[in-house]
C-alpha cells in the first residue's frame, strides 16, 4: 500500500497531469493531449462519485463536468457535447461519436490562436454554419483551462471526501497510487497557458478553412 499522504497523492495525480498536457502542447501534439484530459475526467469523475462506485461512467464524467468544468465563464459546449467528444477522441481519434451522428450532441472542433484573427474568425463562422449546427467550435485553451480550473476547484472537495470516509481514501490510493509526489511550483494552474500559443490557425481535426 503507498505510504504517501492525502494530499501527496492528490497533488502528484494533478501536477503529473498538469505536466503531461503541457509538454504534449508544447510539442504540437494537441489531439494526443485531449486524450489525457478526457482519460482525467473519466478519473476525476470516478474520484467524486459515491464512494461505492468502482469504474468510470457516462454518468460520472458528465456530472463532474456540471458540477466542476461548466462553470467556467464563455464556454459553448455541455455535459453531453463533452461526453460524446470524449468518446469520438478516446475510442477513434476522430470528432464523430455515436451521439453527434445521431444528432444527440454537437461535434467539437478544436482550433488555437488568437480568436480575433480574421481567419480563425472564418474558422468560427463556417464551423458553426457547417451541416446545420451539427458542429461546435471550441478553442484547446478555454477547454484545458477550464478543466485545470475544475481541478484545483475539485481538490479541497476531494481531500475532504478522503478525510470523512474511508472508502473514498481507499478508493483514492487504489487509483492515484503510482504517481509521485513532487512540490508545486508556484505557477501550478497558472490561468491563460494554452492562449496565444501560435499565431497560425491550428485546427485539429477538421481542415481550416482559411480562404476567405
Amino acid at each position: 500500500m503507498s505510504s504517501q499522504t492525502i494530499e501527496q497523492m492528490i497533488e502528484g495525480y494533478f501536477l503529473s497531469t498538469t505536466k503531461a498536457i503541457g509538454i504534449l502542447f508544447r510539442e504540437r501534439l494537441l489531439p494526443h493531449s485531449l486524450i489525457v484530459i478526457y482519460s482525467t475526467i473519466d478519473t476525476c469523475g470516478l474520484l467524486d462519485a459515491p464512494s461505492t462506485q468502482t469504474v468510470a461512467t457516462g454518468a460520472s464524467f458528465k456530472e463532474w463536468v456540471k458540477k466542476y468544468v461548466l462553470v467556467y465563464p464563455g464556454l459553448e459546449f455541455n455535459e453531453i457535447d463533452l461526453w460524446a467528444a470524449r468518446c469520438a477522441v478516446l475510442h477513434t481519434f476522430t470528432t464523430e461519436s455515436d451521439l453527434s451522428n445521431a444528432g444527440k450532441a454537437r461535434e467539437l472542433q478544436y482550433y488555437t490562436g488568437d480568436k480575433s484573427a480574421p481567419h480563425i474568425q472564418r474558422f468560427i463562422s463556417f464551423t458553426k454554419s457547417y451541416q446545420g449546427g451539427k458542429h461546435l467550435p471550441v478553442h484547446y485553451g478555454d477547454l484545458a483551462e477550464a478543466v485545470f480550473s475544475g481541478m484545483k476547484a475539485f481538490l479541497p472537495d476531494l481531500d475532504a471526501n478522503c478525510r470523512s470516509d474511508m472508502a473514498h481514501l481507499a478508493r483514492l490510493r487504489k487509483l492515484l497510487q503510482n504517481h509521485v509526489h513532487e512540490p508545486a511550483p508556484s505557477n501550478s494552474f497558472k490561468p491563460n497557458l494554452f492562449h496565444g500559443c501560435t499565431k497560425e490557425c491550428s485546427c485539429l481535426f477538421l481542415p481550416c478553412r482559411k480562404s476567405a
